[in-house]
């Protein structure tokens, strides 16, 4: 009634203000809500709920009324100013946001998906909030094409085939719209300005001072020799049929496709200019804005049709009851509590990112046309009088960019506090400390679960003892027979270390690990199931008769797997091929994947209308880039006194911290139950390669190079008649001579490698487990390399080197001459290579270690080290007679098989 009194007395200078003040103290609701501490996971008894009440109903009561204003001023009862209206509807938006907080998510997901019909610029929205961390990135471009946000139908013109060509005939070539058939809504006719120039002689009348015509000038002579062709003015503008059909819109032969942008860009292409997509038309442009009877009719429309009444209801008991609204309805653990809190609290987050950058937008905007943000002024001279200064005048003054930024910016503040608020009080779940993360697991014996089948074994618990039976495994004396398994071509075969199923369960059984052969069996099988150790038959094998006839398929041998295996990769499509890498099981990262990993948490902490909300924000994505965006927080430290320790430097290395970084990043997906993984790809290119002896020029001659990443102190040898499984070997290439004191020759090899970054280990690359770190300690931290040069009866070994990669950090690269040495020869040779880490995020695989489901997981994610072990087979396989049954007295396994090239 504050609003109609005035307007049925003709005192419309005071609505505004009135209609102004009521939108201000609405806005302001949204910065107070933010420091109610109010979550989506607080029950309707909690104070943190009740605290938030108070701003609840003042939006609720409030937010229909302003609504009302709007139809008024839209239906000419009285006139606002652009201001006037920006904030009246900024207002009407948050508080619904406001009222549906935490209770009715279907109506935050309409809120986003129904714009309000008012003009809005999303890039001068983001100079409002640019300062603030951007979760969800906002481009203005639809397929690829720059300038295009409405798929193509902001060309759209109502004229005919004259007004087109007149309108296009004197713009730059490339320009075009679209033209809608009168009769048939599936017509569009497409008019573009071509890159002809008009030949057509220009009949010019000139007007003397006596007003009098004078005669049409004639063409020259030299003008009556132009070329046969003539091109007339319209033929500057051509004119195409556009379609669309069931199958998509077709113009001639281009089509069908999907969408009318598409089909503008196939035929784009296919002309000698480019179609101006940045350069839409100004006159005649079919618009709808402003048509509406209010900006947010839409909104309500979509909302009246999911709504309760009882929704906007709110008592003032002592215990507000919200039952049965929004299927919130939930029974809870306290385990579960701590994943809905974070998953609720980040749902919340990225709706008001995505709000924020739509009312910024509307903020922010500039109206050109004057009648789509005011009613026509047909009247108002009777109601106004002329020395009327007023909010309208005020409001309707003309004002520059940056007071126009300054104005938008106070109207959002609110919004913007409260977005900082909710960032606040989530950054503590999502990347919390240290001491957070590096929490030790839950851990779980493997004889317990042997024993115990009914032993629920989830992914975040740790099951110990597998690597503790291969440390006893290897001692001296144990009794247990290793062998090695040479594959490839006798020349240059690979070697691994193998030992038998049947040497195992004997010596469980003597050394009472196991009750008898069927709990030694049980446990091996388990160990299988984590991948400690990988079986390896004769089936496995591409070999000769002879050997398989003494080797029977139903005799299984095992290899140990590292936690931290290097592939050696063939192409760059390997990067992120499905494998068994390590102990576990890596996909290639999809959308679907994280969808599916955030669907159950996500419906059980707000049912399905959140569940709705969550996917129309693609909200998997956002919160896959804000964990791999997240500074870990030895980082978030930064501009501090350096760690100093007896005069000497703490800091780890570049790559020692990339190495942190992205475990610290796995342990924030860990801590979410989230598949997605970091694995580290490390690439080597072999440039060139100098002899220091010939300072004329080296001859020609064809080089390989074998490459290896090994842990620092290894000392396994590296040669091209036995290697390990995680070796590499260049194809030979050709290297022409060169000429000129100590000129190099190019090279142009290229070796991939990755490896994963296990699971249960630290943020420093320690396990957990004792006997696992003392086995395999930490990841490869140098490249190993030997070049040879490929001779007809037998290769000569020119040199090698092992290459530190502490100085490589992530992202960069290192590029250096590293000499060759060559035993007693000394160094001669100098190979330049270039080395760069990155690190690519991949999906592991969370379900159960079932047995019955181990061979379907092999067949998805074969095994690295066995498919190499069967494609290296077919070169040729056998096994040195001679096993080691005592070996060395260390029970460090990497420098135990390092003489024995595993």
């Amino acid at each position: 009634f504050a609003v109609l009194l005035p307007c049925l007395l003709g005192r419309v200078d005071v609505i505004e203000d009135l209609v102004r003040d009521a939108a201000s103290r609405q806005t302001n609701s949204a910065e107070f809500l933010g420091l109610a501490n109010d979550t989506i996971v607080d029950e309707d008894d909690t104070k943190y709920y009740v605290s938030s009440q108070f701003g609840r109903r003042e939006s609720a009561n409030i937010i229909w009324q302003l609504e009302l204003c709007l139809w008024l001023h839209r239906g000419g009862a009285f006139e606002m100013s652009v201001k006037a209206v920006k904030e009246t509807v900024l207002a009407i938006r948050i508080g619904i946001a406001t009222s549906s907080w935490g209770r009715c998510h279907q109506s935050l997901n309409t809120l986003l998906k129904a714009e309000p019909d008012y003009p809005m610029d999303f890039d001068a929205g983001k100079n409002l909030w640019k300062s603030m961390k951007i979760i969800v990135v906002n481009d203005n471009v639809i397929d690829g094409i720059d300038g295009v946000s409405s798929g193509g139908w902001e060309f759209l013109v109502d004229c005919r085939r004259d007004e087109a060509t007149e309108m296009l005939r004197d713009g730059k070539p490339g320009q075009f719209l679209i033209r809608p058939h009168t009769q048939d809504p599936g017509v569009f006719t497409l008019s573009f300005r071509t890159n002809l120039v008009p030949t057509e002689p220009t009949p010019a009348t000139n007007y003397d001072e006596a007003g009098m015509i004078d005669r049409v000038k004639q063409p020259s002579d030299e003008m009556s020799q132009a070329p046969k062709k003539i091109v007339k003015r319209d033929d500057v503008v051509q004119h195409a049929i556009v379609r669309l059909t069931d199958s998509g819109f077709r113009c001639g032969s281009f089509g069908p496709f999907v969408t009318l942008v598409k089909l503008l860009h196939a035929v784009s292409e296919s002309l000698p200019f480019a179609l101006r997509f940045n350069d839409p038309p100004i006159k005649g442009v079919i618009k709808e804005r402003g048509t509406l009877p209010s900006p947010n009719s839409f909104l309500f429309r979509k909302m009246a049709l999911h709504s309760r009444s009882d929704f906007f209801q709110l008592q003032g008991s002592s215990k507000i009851k919200v039952s049965n609204i929004d299927d919130c309805v939930r029974d809870r653990g306290t385990s579960g509590l701590s994943l809905e809190r974070c998953f609720g609290l980040f749902a919340q987050l990225i709706f008001l990112t995505e709000l924020r950058k739509q009312l910024c937008a509307l903020a922010a905007a500039v109206d050109e046309d004057e009648s789509s943000s005011a009613m026509p002024k047909t009247g108002l001279d009777e109601t106004l009088s002329d020395d009327f200064d007023g909010s309208i005048s005020e409001g309707s003054l003309e004002m520059d960019e940056e007071e126009v930024i300054g104005v938008a910016c106070r109207m959002v503040r609110p919004l913007l506090n409260w977005v900082r608020s909710k960032e606040i009080d989530i950054i503590d779940e999502i990347a919390p400390l240290m001491c957070d993360v590096d929490q030790n697991p839950s851990a779980l014996s493997l004889s317990s679960v042997v024993e115990e089948s009914d032993v629920s074994i989830e992914h975040s618990s740790f099951i110990t003892g597998g690597d503790s039976l291969i440390r006893r495994m290897i001692q001296a004396g144990s009794g247990v027979e290793f062998r090695t398994l040479r594959v490839g071509e006798a020349g240059n075969s690979v070697i691994v270390v193998l030992f038998g199923k049947s040497d195992a369960v004997k010596w469980m059984v003597a050394n009472g690990v196991s009750k008898d052969q069927s709990d030694a069996e049980k446990k091996l099988e388990m160990m299988e199931s984590m991948r400690i150790i990988e079986p390896i038959t004769s089936t496995d094998l591409s070999i000769p008769k002879s050997y398989a006839a003494t080797h029977p398929a139903t005799e299984s041998r095992y290899r140990f797997v590292d936690p931290w295996e290097v592939e050696a990769l063939e192409s760059k499509a390997g990067e992120t091929a499905n494998a068994a890498l390590g102990r576990a099981r890596y996909h290639t990262l999809s959308v679907g994947q994280i969808a599916g990993s955030c669907e159950k948490i996500v419906r059980s902490t707000g049912g399905l209308h959140l569940l709705g909300l969550w996917s129309t924000l693609k909200g998997g994505i956002a919160l896959t880039k804000a964990l791999c965006s997240a500074h870990p927080p030895w980082e978030r430290d930064a501009g501090g006194d350096l760690l100093m320790k007896r005069g000497f430097l703490l800091e780890s290395s570049p790559y020692e911290n990339s190495i942190r970084q992205h475990l610290y990043g796995n342990s924030l997906f860990r801590r979410l139950n989230l598949p997605q993984r970091f694995l580290a790809l490390l690439q080597v290119e072999l440039l060139d390669l100098k002899n220091v002896t010939s300072p004329s020029g080296s001859s020609s001659l064809t080089a390989y190079a074998l490459l290896r990443l090994k842990r620092q102190g290894s000392s396994a040898p590296l040669n091209h008649k036995a290697r390990s499984l995680d070796s590499a070997c260049t194809q030979p290439r050709k290297i022409s001579k060169s000429s000129g004191l100590n000129a190099p020759a190019s090279w142009g090899s290229l070796v991939r490698f990755r490896f994963p970054l296990p699971e249960f280990v630290n943020c420093e690359g320690k396990s957990f487990d004792a006997d696992r770190e003392s086995l395999f300690k930490g990841p490869p931290t140098c490249l190993q390399l030997t070049a040879y040069e490929k001779k007809f009866m037998s290769d000569t070994e020119l040199g090698g080197a092992d290459i530190n990669l502490e100085s490589l950090g992530s992202g960069g690269q290192i590029e250096e001459w590293v000499p060759l040495r060559a035993g007693k020869d000394g160094i001669t040779w100098f190979a330049r290579i270039r080395i760069s880490l990155r690190f690519e995020l991949m999906c592991v695989d969370l379900s159960s270690n079932d047995s019955e489901e181990v061979k379907f997981k092999n067949d998805r994610c074969p095994s690295v080290g066995l498919k190499k072990i069967q494609y290296l087979s077919r070169l040729g396989a056998h096994e040195d007679v001679k096993g080691v049954k005592n070996s060395i007295s260390t029970p460090d396994l990497a420098g135990y098989f390092g003489s024995m090239l595993y």
